[in-house]
C-alpha cells in the first residue's frame, strides 16, 4: 500500500477502527493490491447491516447478492477480523460448502491479521494471537475464527457468531435431498454451537439457488433481517447506509454498473438461461417466466357447466409419503369433460396422515361423482389404489362402495420435467383448460410457472399425470360409459 505521512496514516487507522466499510476497503487492497475497488452503494449497505449486527442492534442477518460482489471478503474475511479487533475474545465459526473454499477464506483471514496494516488498526488484537493454525487462529483471550465445511463436526466448540457463506453448490440446488441435508446441518449442528442462544448472532450470505435453499428455508421460519441486492432492481427499493444515509433504487437500477453494465447482464442472462440468471443475479429463484410452460398460452374457460351436463369427471392424485409440516403435499385435481375439452374444476392440496387422506379422496370422489380416479403407483399411492379397488368391487364397508368409479395406477417412466414438457401442448391447444378465476388458482399458477425451481411440484405432477392419461387409450375410452358395462350407475 502507498506509504502516507504518519499523521494521515494514524487518521486512516482510526477511521478503519470506527467504520467497517473503511476497514473492508483496506482489506480489499491488502488482498488484491493491483486491482481497483469499484465504489458502489451495495458495499455500504452490506457494511451497515454487518455493523448493526456487531453492535447488537440485530442478531440475525441474511444478505442475498449476486456472485463476485465482495460478499466473501466482506463477510467471511474482513468482518471476523474487524470484530476480533474490537473483541479479541470473540469466537467465530465460518462455514462454506467445501473444505477448499473454507480454507481459502481462512488463509485470507490469516493474511489480514498477520499484516502490518492490521497491527496499525488493531495493535492489541494483532499481538494477541497465540495459535496460528490455518483453520483456527486463536487469541490469548480465547477468541478464534474457525473454518469449517458443510457437514463437518463441531463437537465441543461454542461460538458467539456464526457466519454461513454459500453453504450449497449451485449444482446441488435442485436436489431435494441435498437441500434437506443443508437445512438439517445448519439447524442441528451450526445453530447448536451458539453459546448464548438469546444473544448469539448469525449471518447468512449467498446468492439464491432455489426457492427451498437455505435462505428460503430461513425466511419462511422468520426472525432474520434480509438485505436483498438484485443485480437489476425489479421494484423500487430503499437501502439504509452508514452515517444515516439511504440509497433509493428505481426500477431498472443496476447494482454495480461499473463492473456489470446492463449490456453485460443481458449477455449473462442469455448465456446462463433466464431461470439461473433470475436466481443467482436477481435473487429470485422462482421467476414469473418458466422455461417449461408459458401461462399466457394456456387456454381458459369462464364458467364450468353443471355436473350433470359433463360427459365424464376424472380425478388425478399425487400422494405424499408423510404429513409433517415440511413434507410434500398430497394433491388431487378434478377434471370434467364437456364440449370436446377437459375443464380443470378443482384442486385439493393437503397434508394428511393416510387414514384421513383416504377419507378425503373418498369425499372428493363422492362430491364430484367421479367416473375415475388416477393415482401415482408409488408410496402411499399403492395402498390408496388397493383401497379404491375395494370400493369399486364393493369389498369395503358399504358406505364406501363406489362401483361406478374406476381407478387407474400411473407409473412414471420419465422425469417430472419431461412429463410436463410432453403434455404442455395439450394445454396450449385447448384440449384441457384452466378456469379464469378460482380460489386456488394463484398458488396453482405460481407452482406451474416456476417449475422446476419451485419448492413443491405436487400440483405439476397431478396435472402431468392426468394429461398423459387423457391422451392414451384409457382416457379416450372413458369418454363413453357404455364401454364399461360391468360398472354400476354413479350416484346422483
Amino acid at each position: 500500500m502507498t506509504v502516507a505521512p504518519p499523521g494521515i496514516h494514524l487518521t486512516a487507522d482510526a477511521l478503519c477502527r470506527l467504520d467497517f466499510q473503511a476497514f473492508v476497503e483496506r482489506v480489499f487492497h491488502l488482498l488484491d493490491p493491483g486491482k481497483p475497488l469499484e465504489r458502489a452503494y451495495y458495499l455500504d449497505a452490506m457494511c451497515f447491516q454487518l455493523q448493526r449486527l456487531a453492535h447488537g442492534e440485530i442478531r440475525r442477518l441474511i444478505i442475498t447478492v449476486p456472485p463476485r460482489h465482495l460478499k466473501s471478503i466482506t463477510t467471511a474475511v474482513a468482518f471476523p477480523a474487524w470484530l476480533m479487533g474490537h473483541k479479541p475474545g470473540a469466537r467465530i465459526i465460518c462455514a462454506s460448502y467445501g473444505q477448499d473454499l473454507a480454507l481459502t477464506h481462512a488463509r485470507n483471514f490469516r493474511k489480514v491479521i498477520r499484516s502490518g496494516d492490521y497491527a496499525g488498526v488493531f495493535p492489541g488484537t494483532a499481538g494477541s494471537f497465540i495459535r496460528d493454525a490455518e483453520a483456527q487462529p486463536t487469541t490469548a483471550q480465547g477468541g478464534f475464527r474457525l473454518a469449517v465445511s458443510m457437514g463437518g463436526t463441531l463437537t465441543g466448540l461454542g461460538a458467539d457468531l456464526l457466519i454461513v457463506d454459500d453453504l450449497m453448490k449451485a449444482s446441488d440446488a435442485h436436489s431435494p435431498a441435498e437441500r434437506l441435508k443443508v437445512q438439517r446441518w445448519f439447524e442441528e449442528t451450526m445453530v447448536s454451537r451458539l453459546d448464548d442462544k438469546s444473544d448469539g448472532k448469525i449471518v447468512v450470505i449467498q446468492q439464491r439457488l432455489h426457492e427451498d435453499d437455505l435462505v428460503g428455508f430461513l425466511l419462511e421460519k422468520g426472525g432474520f433481517v434480509h438485505l436483498n441486492l438484485p443485480a437489476i432492481a425489479e421494484q423500487p427499493m430503499v437501502h439504509p447506509l452508514t452515517f444515516g444515509r439511504t440509497y433509493s433504487r428505481p426500477v431498472g437500477d443496476i447494482l454495480n454498473p461499473g463492473r456489470e453494465s446492463a449490456e453485460v447482464l443481458e449477455q449473462l442472462r442469455g448465456e446462463m438461461g433466464s431461470r439461473a440468471f433470475a436466481a443467482q443475479y436477481q435473487q429470485n429463484p422462482t421467476p414469473s417466466d418458466s422455461e417449461l410452460i408459458r401461462w399466457e398460452k394456456i387456454q381458459t374457460y369462464d364458467e364450468a357447466p353443471p355436473r350433470e351436463r359433463m360427459q365424464c369427471v376424472v380425478q388425478s392424485w399425487d400422494t405424499a409419503l408423510a404429513d409433517h409440516p415440511r413434507a410434500d403435499y398430497s394433491v388431487g385435481t378434478t377434471w370434467g369433460y364437456y364440449d370436446r375439452f377437459w375443464h380443470l374444476l378443482d384442486v385439493v392440496r393437503v397434508r394428511l396422515p393416510y387414514p384421513e387422506l383416504l377419507a378425503k379422496v373418498r369425499f372428493e370422489r363422492n362430491r364430484w361423482r367421479a367416473d375415475a380416479i388416477i393415482v401415482e403407483k408409488t408410496g402411499t399411492g399403492v395402498v390408496l389404489l388397493h383401497d379404491l379397488a375395494g370400493d369399486m368391487r364393493c369389498l369395503s364397508d358399504r358406505e364406501h362402495h363406489a362401483p361406478w368409479c374406476s381407478r387407474f395406477g400411473a407409473v412414471p417412466r420419465i422425469s417430472k420435467e419431461e412429463r410436463l414438457a410432453a403434455q404442455v401442448e395439450r394445454l396450449y391447444a385447448g384440449k384441457a383448460r384452466f378456469p379464469v378465476e378460482a380460489p386456488w388458482l394463484e398458488e396453482f399458477r405460481r407452482e406451474l410457472v416456476t417449475f422446476p425451481g419451485s419448492k413443491y411440484d405436487d400440483q405439476v405432477d397431478s396435472v402431468s399425470q392426468f394429461l398423459e392419461w387423457a391422451s392414451d387409450n384409457r382416457g379416450r375410452t372413458m369418454l363413453t360409459r357404455d364401454e364399461r358395462p360391468n360398472l354400476g350407475p354413479r350416484p346422483r
